[in-house]
């Protein structure tokens, strides 16, 4: 048995979260992202025991997208079976993931780690980004940006939306900016914000879509080793809310204090799904070693 470290991206927008979905819904034609990697995966049939088992070491919910999530993966060859190389891994699936049909998910690297690694409980760090349109309906967003970024008519105040952020930063107990979920009162409302920054960038193909031109980009970052479910879109929400002049940047302090879910402000919504992106997990190098 060998377990890989693997590295991957996905745009969310046709899956149902991360988990495999019930097989009542994959009759229908949904799937998790862990249905599309097992799926994937399949074509070593021939070189394995047995399938993979897939860990995945970030949930994100449907729509949310990933430009780098990991997951761990063992793989027991067959008898009289050699260990695959890890680039031969990573052309195999991705050729399967056409094959199938899909266009959406990408393996991007593949390494063998040590059998006791997990991906999960060994990050010490998650990357977060929030893509904001300002300027434009979000139906009237262009093609490259539509599903990709939360578009509001208005035009924000970046300068109260970057002194909001500052409020954030440190350790704080996080309960008003948690969702309601299943395991939401064994989940340690105490996180560290690394990083809560807001700035300014540039819709996708800026340089050649006329329809761009008059728009305006933030991008908010969120750097933390772990969040709580829907916590950066809430996050997310009360900052455009403070950018739209709806409530003072200082609003942030009470809101923490506050410690109850529903202390979050009815002027303020949870950002949709399909602004957010899962950047970056962060491991030390040492865990990955594979001797």
């Amino acid at each position: 048995m060998v377990r890989y470290l693997l590295q991957f991206q996905y745009l969310g927008t046709h899956f149902r979260g991360v988990p495999r979905v019930p097989p009542v819904e994959r009759a229908a034609g949904y799937s998790g992202v862990e249905d599309a990697l097992s799926d994937a995966f399949s074509c070593l049939n021939y070189k394995l025991a047995e399938p993979p088992n897939i860990h995945v070491s970030s949930r994100t919910d449907s729509g949310v997208h990933a430009l780098c999530n990991t997951a761990h993966a063992d793989l027991i060859y067959g008898e009289d079976q050699e260990q695959l190389d890890p680039d031969a891994i990573v052309h195999a699936i991705n050729r399967n993931i056409t094959q199938m049909g899909r266009s959406d998910i990408r393996l991007m690297n593949c390494r063998p780690v040590p059998p006791t690694f997990n991906s999960r409980h060994q990050a010490l760090g998650r990357t977060y980004l929030y893509r904001v349109v300002s300027g434009c309906y979000h139906s009237r967003l262009p093609i490259a940006e539509f599903d990709r970024s939360w578009g509001v008519m208005e035009r924000l105040d970046i300068e109260a939306m970057q002194e909001a952020a500052k409020h954030f930063l440190g350790t704080h107990d996080f309960t008003t900016f948690r969702n309601k979920s299943p395991d939401t009162w064994t989940k340690d409302p105490i996180k560290t914000m690394k990083a809560v920054e807001v700035r300014r960038a540039s819709c996708f193909l800026k340089e050649h879509d006329p329809f761009c031109r008059d728009l305006e980009v933030l991008e908010l970052i969120f750097k933390s080793r772990s969040f709580l479910y829907r916590q950066v879109r809430r996050m997310t929400g009360l900052l455009v809310a403070i950018g739209r002049g709806k409530l003072e940047p200082k609003e942030v302090c009470t809101l923490l204090a506050a410690r109850k879910i529903t202390a979050f402000p009815k002027n303020a919504q949870v950002a949709p799904a399909h602004g957010l992106y899962l950047c970056n997990i962060e491991y030390n190098e040492k865990d990955l070693v594979y001797d």
